[in-house]
């Protein structure tokens, strides 16, 4: 009879949840403990009230002129503007790792498939 010894691998940690605006709550609330600057309400509350020329500018150069009036709406106005609006590239990340990580090298790890592809990556910016 076969018998599988146990294996002693420990199991894969979980994943854990980044939230990517966390520190900007902590900096509001620890900078206006010191320094009494305007709470993320107030601001948001500024905001609302401005009103909003209706040019056609860019949003981003937009949120760059007003970074000294509304710096937290402007910081997150950077960041969600730097999620991509398509899948396409995540697409085109996940076939470029499909074809490093066939049959014959399902066993490469995950450090070495991402070595790998920055150096692809880094060819084909000419980069590298």
């Amino acid at each position: 009879m076969y018998c599988r010894e146990q294996e002693t691998e420990e199991p894969p940690a979980k994943k854990v949840r980044v939230d990517p605006f966390a520190d900007l709550r902590d900096d509001a609330a620890t900078s206006q403990q010191t320094t009494g600057e305007i709470s993320p309400e107030d601001e948001l509350s500024r905001y609302k009230a401005l009103r909003v020329p209706t040019a056609r500018t860019s949003t981003l150069l937009y949120w760059k002129g007003q970074a000294t009036d509304y710096p937290i709406l402007a910081t997150v106005a950077r960041r969600l503007f730097a999620i991509s609006a398509s899948s396409a590239q995540s697409e085109r990340d996940f076939s470029a790792v499909g074809r490093t990580v066939t049959e014959s090298r399902s066993q490469l790890a995950a450090s070495k498939v991402e070595s790998i592809e920055l150096v692809r990556w880094g060819l084909r910016a000419g980069l590298i």
